[in-house]
């Protein structure tokens, strides 16, 4: 599913809602990366299926710390959909209208490649669902883009002392965070394979405790990173039998010195 949900969410369940009566089911991602003068561009993808339950994740539940090891999945793909709900999307992306017509090679839409989506903090897009009898009802939704998220400076910390994270917050309940501090599992490693997952509030700061950074701080030093992502997602129940869902993210690299 083209959701955050594929980000390893597993390990942090409490911030889903499972909706098992549902049968039809609209997913909207946008992602965000960051630009210059406090700016971010982003691309965006939307599909439609039906299924017995679905589960989307809910930005305004994760208002708490927690996170687990996982490994490192770099396998990607593409969103693909089952389900044409009109010819195009009406979407509003900055205050601007942007073309989004129905992708018969993926079955989803999209702007045309190249179309060219900025936006500034406070700004948000929304999604005019046209609807097909059937398929999806007339819907439309939105959501206040995910704001560039600038991390503060990063030191691999001393043997029994926590690693520090800080960005620049925004405190506001409707957004969250996903910290991933990656790394090589083993001193002889020679890819990232195993990462520390924290979703976390978007706050400004985090402390990964010490106890848990003992295969971090012997992985070799080029493989130590950590990816920032702020999101915030919104969701609309146009009936009884379908949800559209909308998920803003935008996401940071950082390179230990």
């Amino acid at each position: 599913m083209p959701l955050l949900s594929a980000l390893a969410f597993g390990a942090c369940s409490t911030i889903t809602e499972s909706n098992t009566k549902l049968s039809n089911y609209g997913a909207i991602t946008i992602t965000g990366k960051n630009a210059a003068a406090g700016r971010a561009t982003a691309r965006i993808t939307a599909v439609f299926f039906q299924g017995r339950s679905a589960t989307a994740p809910n930005s305004a539940l994760q208002q708490g710390d927690q996170c687990a090891y996982a490994f490192i999945d770099s396998t990607t793909g593409s969103a693909t959909g089952s389900l044409k709900v009109g010819d195009s999307l009406a979407l509003t992306f900055a205050g601007t209208s942007v073309a989004m017509p129905y992708s018969t090679t993926f079955s989803r839409y999209e702007p045309a490649i190249g179309t060219a989506l900025s936006y500034a903090v406070g700004d948000a897009a929304t999604i005019g669902i046209l609807g097909v009898s059937g398929a999806f009802p007339v819907a439309s939704i939105t959501v206040r883009l995910a704001e560039p998220i600038v991390p503060g400076p990063l030191v691999i910390p001393a043997a029994g002392l926590p690693l520090d994270v800080t960005w620049n917050a925004t405190n506001d309940a409707t957004a969250a965070i996903i910290l991933s501090v990656r790394y090589g599992a083993t001193p002889t490693a020679a890819v990232q394979n195993e990462q520390i997952y924290c979703a976390l509030e978007d706050d400004g700061a985090f402390q990964v405790p010490a106890s848990g950074l003992g295969a971090f701080l012997a992985s070799p030093n080029a493989l130590r990173s950590v990816t920032l992502i702020r999101w915030r997602s919104q969701e609309v129940r146009p009936d009884a039998s379908s949800l559209a869902h909308v998920v803003s993210t935008v996401d940071t690299i950082v390179r230990f010195p």
